[in-house]
Order: C-alpha cells, then sequence, then structure tokens
C-alpha cells in the first residue's frame, strides 16, 4: 500500500508538468503571470466576480474614465484595479475582466519575481525587448505583460505592472522593439 501511495504522487507529479498552466487552474495568491493573472484576478473571469475579490484588500471603488472601465482598490500600493475596457490597448470585453492592473508589492512575476519597485532593467533581463510603448507604459505584448515605470536616480522602476491576453507580434518592425520615451 505503502507503495501504491508513493507512486500516485510520483505519477501526479509527472503529470502536472505537461498540463498547461492554463488548465491548472488559478495561479497562487501573489503570483502575477503574464497573459493570465494577477493572484485570483484572472483575465477573462466576470468581472463582477474580480470586484467581489477585491474587497480582501479593502476598499473598492468604480473606474469610467479616460484610460478605461473597472474597479479598483484606491490605497496606493495596495491590492489591484480590474478593467472591461483600457484604452490604451484598445480592448474591451463588457462584463469579462480585459486588464488587470497593480502596484502591489506583494505580487511578483512568475517567471522571475519581479515586483513594482524594481528596476526595468531586471524585468529586461527576464522578459527581454519589449514590442511597444506609450508615454511610460511599456509591453512585451506577445507575453501579455505591461509595466509602466517613472524615473528615479537608480533608473527606471516599475510603478505598475499589468497583465492582458498576449497578442500577436509579428510584422512588428525592428526599429519599434525595445524603445523607451519618456513624456512628462
Amino acid at each position: 500500500m505503502k507503495q501504491f501511495a508513493i507512486v500516485l504522487v510520483a505519477v501526479t507529479a509527472v503529470v502536472g508538468l505537461f498540463v498547461p498552466a492554463s488548465a491548472q487552474g488559478p495561479a497562487p495568491e501573489g503570483v502575477i503571470t503574464p497573459g493570465r493573472s494577477i493572484g485570483p484576478f484572472e483575465v477573462g473571469m466576470p468581472i463582477a466576480r474580480a470586484r467581489e475579490l477585491m474587497a480582501q484588500f479593502g476598499t473598492v471603488e468604480t473606474y469610467e474614465g479616460g484610460l478605461g472601465r473597472g474597479f479598483c482598490n484606491p490605497d496606493r500600493g495596495v491590492g489591484v484595479c480590474v478593467f472591461d475596457r483600457w484604452m490604451r490597448l484598445d480592448v474591451e470585453t463588457p462584463g469579462a475582466v480585459a486588464f488587470i492592473l497593480t502596484d502591489d508589492a506583494r505580487f511578483s512575476t512568475m517567471p522571475g519575481s519581479h515586483k513594482v519597485g524594481q528596476t526595468l532593467l531586471d524585468m529586461l533581463k527576464t522578459f527581454g525587448l519589449y514590442t511597444a510603448n506609450q508615454d511610460t507604459e511599456i509591453l512585451w505584448e506577445g507575453r501579455g505583460l505591461a509595466v509602466d515605470v517613472r524615473a528615479s536616480r537608480t533608473g527606471l522602476m516599475v510603478q505598475f505592472i499589468g497583465v492582458f491576453t498576449p497578442r500577436s507580434v509579428a510584422g512588428v518592425p525592428h526599429h519599434q522593439l525595445g524603445r523607451l520615451e519618456l513624456y512628462h
């Protein structure tokens, strides 16, 4: 019986290696999975459910403005924002989460364990050249990852991290890859 239990655990571990991440269930708390989720908040989940989950971080406020439409935890450095419309990416999925954004350093990327407050250079080492940028927002479109940066005396620092459904980057002119301009 003991041998059966050991074999069962080993088979389960091996099968888990071959099942795609999207089929393995929600990401652990605190993990940012590019193209998929920030903690329990997943791209494509009902926005009403995401709003309910946001209550664990405190106050939840509706956001409807020039950047998009959704809900945010308004306290700086705590929680997330979820949007069913995000204008910078030109995405809109009424009733379902299209873009998730956080400034909460308790969340970190998988891979790389990158967080808000760390340098952009560290993220570049893990994710490579970015494919697009708009103002201070940098996108790895093929990965479904966005970061907003701010200048500091030690370099460009990650201010926000966002995830969205990955997009094809085929046909992006090479002169557009890896370019960053900061606007004030």
